[in-house]
């Protein structure tokens, strides 16, 4: 059986013939990731549909798969789909977690569950390769790195869920991180078939970090993104236009993100009555502001965050684009 890519982002997979299928190899450790994130390889996606106008719009039959960056407005976003499923009726989201990812696609390459309408969660990518007889999308919502890294640090401080702990430095906790969105586009996946003809799915996750460290071919990876990530989202949204963000949705798939979800907005904080909001909130933002001031100047945490600077760069221009084609200022 010949080596092939079983998909570009995520998934290398080896089996023997199953319903008429067969799947691809395990690549060796040695083999380059490039080519197992080559996007011509893809099996089921829906490209950008504002750039290449091939579908006609709303994609309403289509599964969407929503891949959440932390603190970029994500939070709200599964919030809405939950709350999309129930008022229209369709099966309720699965979640696609870096715990979780295995265990799904395992389902789904063993029948034990049918597709889902909705995806969601930080390890989404690669999930519409596992699903069969309807067409499967992309979408993402993106922020400014620094200001993501910035909002993810304080969120933590504040006694939110986050993962690595915050108990050192703003400038430790994001060198800690560096490009959370690069890493996303390329984790790994592996699936094999067992003796008795069904699939086990590896439940550790491999990602550019463990595979590649020379620079040239990291640069070489992220290239190949930044040429090909309109073909990879069916949408783009921008955490600081949340609410065109969701009428671009709502446009793209006919689901009511924007009629049904504008006023929700997550892990923003509360205050108790009488507080001074907008002073609060204007001391928020002179720190936030200061914070991501020292982050800039920094030149190790320059580095670390290259890779989600020139994705976010790339990505941002995907979302003006969309909005000029649909008229909106």
């Amino acid at each position: 059986m010949g080596q092939q890519a079983a998909h570009v982002l995520t998934d290398s997979i080896r089996s023997r013939p199953r319903d008429g299928r067969t799947l691809p190899d395990v690549p060796t450790p040695v083999e380059s990731l490039t080519e197992n994130l080559r996007v011509d390889k893809l099996r089921n996606f829906v490209p950008n549909v504002f750039l290449y106008p091939l579908h006609a719009l709303p994609l309403k039959s289509t599964i969407v798969s929503f891949l959440h960056n932390p603190k970029s407005g994500g939070t709200s976003v599964k919030d809405c789909m939950l709350s999309l499923g129930k008022a229209m009726n369709k099966n309720e989201p699965v979640v696609v977690a870096t715990s979780t990812v295995a265990e799904v696609r395992e389902n789904l390459l063993n029948h034990m569950t049918s597709p889902s309408d909705y995806y969601m969660g930080d390890a989404v990518l690669g999930i519409c390769d596992y699903v069969e007889g309807r067409p499967c999308s992309y979408f993402t919502m993106v922020r400014e790195p620094y200001e993501r890294m910035v909002s993810h640090y304080y969120f933590c401080k504040g006694g939110g869920p986050s993962w690595p702990q915050c108990d050192n430095s703003l400038e430790e906790f994001a060198l800690s991180l560096c490009s959370v969105f690069f890493r996303q586009l390329t984790v790994r996946v592996f699936c094999a078939a067992t003796y008795n003809n069904t699939y086990q799915c590896e439940r550790k996750i491999s990602s550019i970090d463990h595979f590649q460290r020379d620079p040239a071919e990291r640069a070489a990876i992220l290239n190949y993104f930044l040429e090909n990530l309109d073909k990879i989202f069916t949408v783009i949204g921008l955490t600081k236009e949340f609410e065109t963000s969701l009428k671009i949705f709502e446009k793209t798939y006919g689901d009511p993100f924007h009629t049904v979800c504008n006023e929700m907005h997550s892990n923003s904080g509360s205050y108790e009555n009488g507080t001074d909001i907008e002073a609060i909130r204007g001391d928020k933002r002179r720190i936030n502001m200061e914070a991501k001031d020292r982050l800039m100047k920094n030149q190790e945490i320059q580095q670390c965050l290259y890779e989600d600077v020139q994705l976010y760069s790339k990505l941002y221009d995907i979302y003006q684009t969309q909005k000029r084609v649909m008229n909106i200022q």
